[in-house]
C-alpha cells in the first residue's frame, strides 16, 4: 500500500472517521508492518509531526484511540489487558482484522500472568490450516459425490429433479411440475454430511429452502417434497431459510426435538457431547416438541434450550448464535472445554489434557481463517499452555 493511503488511514483512525471498510484496511496494514515500517509511516503523518523516536514502545496518543475503538466493542467497558511491546499489540491487532474483535479473559484467581514463557509447543510443519468450504452428497442408490471448489456443474439426476452445483452453492431443481410430483409414491433421499475440518456450501432444497451446515453435520432429506409437510433430519448444526408454504409446514427433526415451522430463518445447534440443545429464531415462528409433554413457541429473537424439558434463554445473544455463519467464532463467558469443543470441529484435532482443567473464562471474537496456532497464541495469555503435534492439541498448566 502506498505511503499517501496508509497515512490517510492513519489519520482518519486517529480522527474517528474511518469507515468500517477502511478501518479493516489499516489493521491489516497496520499487522503486518514491522516496528521501524510503522515508525517510519506516523512520522510523515499529521498526528505527530516530525520523526518517532526508535523505540519499542507505543506511540501514547495512537494507543489511547486503539483501547478507545477496542473499549467501544465491549459490552461491560472492560479491555484487554495490551502489553506495550510491540509482539504484544501486533497478537491483539490481529483479532481486528476482518471482523474489529476483541479476545480478553477473566481468570477465576487475580494473579498476574507470566507470558515470558508461555510459548507455543509446535513446529510449522504442526501447525494446523482452518476448515473449509467442502461436504459430501450421499445419493439415493448410495454412492457419494465430494463437494468442493474443484466440483461444479450437474452432480445427479434424482428422479425428477437435477442436482446442481454452481457458483458454490447446490441447488436441488425439479424438472417437472409439482402436481405431478405429488404423484410420487416413492421418495427418495439425499443426505448431506460435513466432516471435522468442513462447513458445508449453500444448499437450496426443492422447495426454494436454504440450508448451510456447520463442521461435524448433515441433513437428510427428500429430492422433491410431497403430501403435506416437508420433513428433513439435521444432526450437528444447520442455519435455515425456509420458502414460506403455509400448505405445506416444514418440520425439522434431530435425535432430541421436532421443530415445526411455516416460514422462517433459524438456526438448531444439536451436537452431541454438548450440554444442551438451542434453536435460536430470527424471523418467523416455530414450534419446538421435545417428546410427548413438552412444546414451545419461539418468536423473533428468542432462543429455546432443550434440557431435561425445554426452557426461553433469558436475553440470548443471537449474533453469538450465528457467529459460525459469518466466519467467526464468538465466546460469551466460555469456559476452556466449550472453547476446545468447537475448535476441535473447527480445525479437525484431538484435545487432550495433560492433568487437570484449567479454570478458565474466555469473552470474544476470533475469525475463523486463522491458523490453529495463531488462535492458541491468542488464547495462551491466559496461563495456559498448549502443544500440537500432528492433528493433537495437548492442553499443559
Amino acid at each position: 500500500m502506498e505511503d499517501e493511503k496508509i497515512i490517510a488511514l492513519m489519520e482518519g483512525y486517529a480522527a474517528g472517521t474511518l469507515s468500517g471498510e477502511e478501518a479493516i484496511a489499516f489493521f491489516q496494514w497496520y499487522s503486518q508492518a514491522g516496528l521501524e515500517e510503522f515508525h517510519r509511516v506516523y512520522s510523515l503523518s499529521s498526528i505527530l509531526p516530525g520523526a518517532f523516536p526508535e523505540t519499542a514502545e507505543m506511540p501514547e496518543d495512537f494507543r489511547l484511540q486503539l483501547e478507545q475503538a477496542i473499549r467501544g466493542h465491549s459490552e461491560n467497558g472492560t479491555i484487554p489487558l495490551f502489553r506495550r511491546h510491540w509482539l504484544g499489540w501486533a497478537a491483539a491487532i490481529l483479532l481486528l482484522i476482518s471482523v474489529g474483535g476483541y479476545l480478553f479473559y477473566h481468570s477465576e484467581r487475580p494473579t498476574p500472568v507470566d507470558n515470558t514463557n508461555n510459548n507455543i509447543a509446535h513446529s510449522s510443519s504442526n501447525d494446523v490450516a482452518p476448515g473449509m468450504t467442502k461436504a459430501v452428497l450421499t445419493l439415493a442408490d448410495g454412492s457419494r459425490v465430494t463437494i468442493d471448489s474443484a466440483r461444479s456443474g450437474q452432480l445427479a439426476v434424482q428422479g425428477r429433479t437435477t442436482v446442481q452445483h454452481e457458483h458454490g452453492a447446490i441447488t436441488y431443481n425439479s424438472i417437472t411440475p409439482s402436481k405431478i410430483q405429488t404423484n410420487v409414491k416413492a421418495l427418495l433421499y439425499n443426505t448431506l454430511t460435513t466432516n471435522r475440518g468442513e462447513q458445508s456450501p449453500p444448499l437450496t432444497l426443492s422447495d426454494g429452502t436454504k440450508v448451510w451446515l456447520n463442521a461435524l453435520s448433515s441433513i437428510r432429506f427428500p429430492v422433491a417434497f410431497t403430501g403435506s409437510s416437508r420433513d428433513v433430519a439435521i444432526t450437528g448444526e444447520a442455519f435455515f431459510e425456509i420458502a414460506k408454504n403455509p400448505s405445506m409446514p416444514f418440520h425439522v427433526t434431530t435425535k432430541e426435538i421436532d421443530v415445526e415451522v411455516l416460514g422462517t430463518q433459524f438456526n438448531i445447534n444439536a451436537y452431541p457431547g454438548e450440554p444442551d440443545i438451542r434453536t435460536t429464531l430470527l424471523e418467523g415462528s416455530v414450534r419446538i416438541v421435545s417428546g410427548p409433554s413438552h412444546s414451545l413457541i419461539l418468536e423473533p429473537g428468542q432462543q429455546a434450550r432443550v434440557q431435561d424439558g425445554i426452557s426461553l434463554v433469558k436475553n440470548p445473544d443471537i449474533d453469538q448464535a450465528l457467529a459460525w455463519k459469518r466466519g467467526i467464532f464468538d465466546f460469551d463467558h466460555a469456559n476452556l472445554q466449550t472453547v476446545l469443543r468447537q475448535l476441535a470441529r473447527w480445525y479437525d484435532i484431538e484435545v487432550k489434557f495433560d492433568g487437570n482443567v484449567p479454570v478458565r473464562s474466555f469473552h470474544g471474537k476470533i475469525t475463523r481463517d486463522l491458523n490453529l496456532s495463531q488462535v492458541i497464541q491468542l488464547l495462551q495469555d491466559v496461563d495456559v499452555k498448549f502443544h500440537i503435534e500432528g492433528k493433537t492439541l495437548t492442553v499443559t498448566q
